[in-house]
């Protein structure tokens, strides 16, 4: 802070001595303190405010970048279930790239068609069903009578 040996302390102190006088030295001395404490408090104020200003400065930057990782990380995942949506109902629609794929290959007939064809219980539907109508059924006294 200030460079003062004990030399100047010495000059300083008998400046004073003969400035104020010797009756109304220890009162200066006192008030000198008093002031000189002062503005200590008020400096040390002041860098506290300034630690901690730059503090909250920090936490809130890391709040904002955690903020952005986390704003980031939601627009992936609903990228992805968008994605995994779309590619749900492209799969689902007729008329879609998997019936041009079906045609690339060689097949004149839409892969829904070749399904359809496909399908085994299109045949069952055509043969006689397994389960009958109470009508349908003959009782064994039917039979016997």
């Amino acid at each position: 802070m200030l460079d003062i040996g004990f030399a100047e302390l010495l000059v300083i102190s008998a400046v004073a001595l003969f400035v104020v006088g010797p009756e109304r030295l220890p009162s200066a001395i006192r008030s000198i303190s008093l002031w000189l404490g002062r503005v200590r408090r008020s400096f040390e104020e002041i860098k506290s405010d300034v630690s901690r200003e730059l503090h909250n400065e920090e936490v809130m930057r890391a709040l904002k970048e955690s903020r952005d990782e986390v704003q980031d990380l939601t627009d992936v995942s609903s990228a992805l279930s968008l994605n995994e949506n779309s590619d749900k109902n492209y799969v689902s629609f007729p008329g879609n790239g998997a019936d041009s794929a079906a045609l690339k290959s060689g097949s004149n007939t839409p892969l829904s068609s070749q399904t359809d064809a496909d399908d085994p219980a299109e045949d069952s539907a055509t043969e006689e069903p397994a389960v009958k109508s109470p009508a349908e059924v003959e009782s064994p006294l039917e039979k016997g009578a």
